[in-house]
């Protein structure tokens, strides 16, 4: 027996020194001499523990226990135990007589708080991560604990001040930025995460979460390029990681770089990727594609590989996290996309059933249509300066208050001057967290009569949302054009003027028309002087063709086109936006170098415009090219508005047809053409025939105000939602 306490100081000290198999072996040895030493019975079973042999640490730590009953610290350990073994009453128990013999032993109480936060009992677990921070101030794990906690529960003001609090108490601590950089991801505060990210890193340029975060965030912010290079320097610092390879792979989808993205993803899926990643292998298709033929290649892929998933679904908790994409370049083809549409929707729904979440208040009966006040919400992640949210400011401020209330919803906390405005227009608003469980609770919480999707498949987290039933009426607009196949969406609002006389086939949701302009648009200002062609390294004296779509607009078919009217005219230059991608540029370049041969030395590109400048541009055009199958929306308006002609060929599909709506309604179809001869014939007319572009401006000036600040289709929506939300 006196070589008892020899083995347990032997035992401790390599245990201490990180040599836990040689602690072991002389715990063995010193309990065939003393099978009852508490202590080495104790270190026995956290060393257990510790290698995964839980049986074996719960038997070694109850014999302790039985010898030295009442220990704060052994009880600790032993309630440590019965959690891994999935005994989590008998952990907790111990854990509260720990804390019982001494109060002051916080180990005791901050396991506790973690068990019960992981049990869902966060009232509990909050009051006793605080009261480990009430004796310890500093406490790294309490502190973060609880900030994870709150953000996880919706507090986030809460979140906030418990993260600044343990980033003031350990300024070492890239962890901890890290951390509060998610939560401000969570609620848009992108900037201010990307700031704290990069001080992460800073402090640990080793570590590969910050790193991975940082291109996370850049993503959202537009930054793909930065984003590729940052994603890749997370995995030449870490491991080979199936997370980084999917955030990865998004940048390079969002770059246009499919074959590298699928490259990205397949890496993902090959060490460990959870289920997302089938989803987003299947829904890639290209960006900018190099041909007709290659687009439907794309999407034969696309339609085989969604009917795989449906017929062996993967498992996903949560589908905007772990998958976080949507069908979005679909509408870029010139196809019928509701059986894919709905194809996909089908799998996501067999992946995640819980995407049916359903408001409580929409089980019950339907408020009559003289119910007042009619709660209706317009929601969209675009609620701010872009297309979107020019497009459906005017709906918001002009709907109809007689018997309805309006709130917008939008998601994070940046400041945008137009969602202020947005925001000042409607009855109230919600700031909804960029987490698809906190958002369907917090909509459903404000028990809306119905709920107006502005847009649907543009970003995910709406077209997530949009499973759930948060109104007893759904409905969405056309601010992205196209069928979603979802079936919690009811209605699918659109124009009289818009559709074709078969469109009732290009929807899963029920169709509604309604009469005038698309949406409420008030007329956009030109800047005043306008500036000089040279401004915008644009020639003089020669015909200017402005095709204004973002570059995802240019079909492969458009290209033919486009020849045509540059063989035809070679002084003409072929004019387009640019903008933040530059990629884009890159493959339409190589493309152009192809199918528009030597015209191609003509194709001028712009940089990325202010508004006001891409008026200008607009105005100092001879002509103004429409794309299709997916046509101007927005920059039809704009056009309109500056003046210069529209050379449109309605497609076959909503989202080709805005134009020749509104020329329509102006009384000016002048440039409403019907084949591609046509297409080519009238922009040359345009281009070279000064006296008839001077006549078609008048003709749609004179129309302009039956295009503009047109309530018509404001008051058909509210009627519309009135009568359907009773029904």
């Amino acid at each position: 027996m006196s070589d008892v306490p020899a083995l347990y100081a032997e035992a401790r000290r390599r245990y201490a020194a990180g040599e836990p198999e040689a602690a072991h072996e002389s715990c063995l040895k010193l309990l065939e001499l003393d099978p009852l030493h508490d202590l080495a019975l104790e270190l026995s079973g956290v060393l257990a523990s510790g290698r995964g042999d839980i049986r074996t640490a719960v038997e070694m730590l109850e014999r302790a226990a039985a010898q030295r009953p009442g220990d704060p610290r052994l009880l600790a350990n032993l309630g440590a135990a019965y959690r891994a073994a999935a005994r989590l009453d008998d952990a907790e128990a111990r854990y509260r007589e720990a804390i019982a013999a001494d109060a002051s032993f916080l180990p005791a109480r901050f396991n506790l708080a973690n068990l019960l936060a992981a049990r869902g009992a966060a009232v509990d677990a909050l009051r006793e991560y605080a009261a480990v921070i009430a004796r310890e101030p500093s406490n790294a794990g309490a502190l973060n604990n609880l900030a994870a906690l709150l953000k996880e529960i919706g507090r986030y003001a809460e979140a906030e001040q418990a993260y600044r609090a343990l980033i003031a108490a350990h300024p070492q601590d890239a962890a901890a930025r890290s951390n509060l950089g998610v939560l401000y991801v969570t609620l848009g505060r992108i900037d201010e995460a990307i700031g704290l990210y990069r001080e992460a890193i800073a402090l640990n340029p080793a570590a590969p979460a910050p790193r991975n975060n940082l291109g996370v965030a850049l993503l959202e912010a537009g930054s793909y390029e930065e984003a590729e290079l940052c994603l890749r320097a997370a995995l030449a610092v870490g491991q080979d990681v199936a997370g980084i390879h999917e955030n990865l792979g998004n940048a390079l989808r969002k770059l246009g770089r499919t074959e590298e993205a699928a490259r990205s993803y397949r890496q993902a899926a090959a060490i460990g990727g959870k289920g997302g990643v089938a989803f987003k292998l299947a829904t890639l298709l290209p960006t900018v594609a190099g041909s007709t033929e290659e687009l439907e290649r794309w999407r034969r892929r696309m339609a085989q590989a969604v009917a795989e998933i449906a017929a062996a679904p993967p498992h996903l908790e949560d589908p905007y996290a772990e998958a976080g994409v949507t069908a979005f370049n679909l509408s870029y083809h010139d196809t019928n996309n509701s059986d894919l549409q709905a194809a996909l929707a089908q799998a996501y729904l067999k992946a995640c059933p819980a995407l049916t979440y359903a408001a409580p208040h929409c089980a019950e009966p339907r408020r009559p249509s003289h119910a007042v006040p009619l709660k209706v919400g317009f929601i969209s992640r675009q609620f701010a300066t872009n297309a979107v949210g020019w497009c459906f400011h005017g709906v918001i401020r002009h709907m109809p208050r007689d018997g309805m209330s309006v709130t917008a919803l939008r998601f994070g906390e940046s400041d945008d001057p137009l969602w202020r405005c947005i925001a000042d227009d409607a009855d109230a608003t919600a700031i909804l967290p960029s987490s698809l469980d906190m958002a369907r609770r917090q909509i459903a919480a404000l028990a809306l009569d119905a709920l107006v999707y502005t847009d649907i498949g543009m970003e995910p987290l709406t077209y997530f949302l949009a499973f759930a039933r948060l109104a007893p009426l759904q409905c969405m607009l056309g601010g992205h054009p196209d069928t979603v196949g979802i079936p919690a969406i009811d209605l699918f609002v659109s124009s009289d003027l818009q559709e074709p006389p078969d469109a009732d086939e290009h929807y899963s949701e029920r169709l509604v028309r309604l009469p005038g302009a698309p949406t409420y648009y008030e007329r956009p200002a030109l800047p005043a002087p306008l500036k000089p062609r040279s401004a915008f390294g644009l020639p003089d004296g020669r015909p200017l063709y402005f095709c204004a779509q973002t570059l995802i607009k240019v079909h492969p078919d458009m290209d033919a086109l486009f020849a045509a009217i540059l063989d035809r005219d070679p002084g003409g230059v072929l004019v387009l936006p640019g903008g933040h991608r530059p990629r884009l540029v890159h493959d339409l370049r190589a493309r152009f170098a192809v199918s528009l041969g030597t015209h191609a030395d003509r194709v001028h590109f712009l940089p990325a415009l202010s508004h006001l400048d891409f008026m200008n541009v607009m105005a100092l055009a001879d002509v103004s090219l429409d794309t299709r199958p997916f046509g101007g929306g927005n920059t039809s308006w704009q056009a309109i508005a500056s003046g210069t002609p529209v050379v449109t060929w309605p497609g076959r599909f909503l989202r080709g047809r805005y134009t020749q709506a509104l020329y329509r309604l102006a009384g000016a179809t002048d440039t409403v053409v019907d084949s591609a001869d046509a297409y080519v014939a009238m922009a040359l007319h345009l281009a070279h025939d000064r006296s008839f572009r001077v006549a078609v401006r008048a003709r749609i000036e004179a129309g302009a105000a039956r295009i503009f600040a047109d309530r018509t289709h404001v008051d058909s929506l509210a009627d519309a939602l009135r009568r359907f939300a009773s029904a």
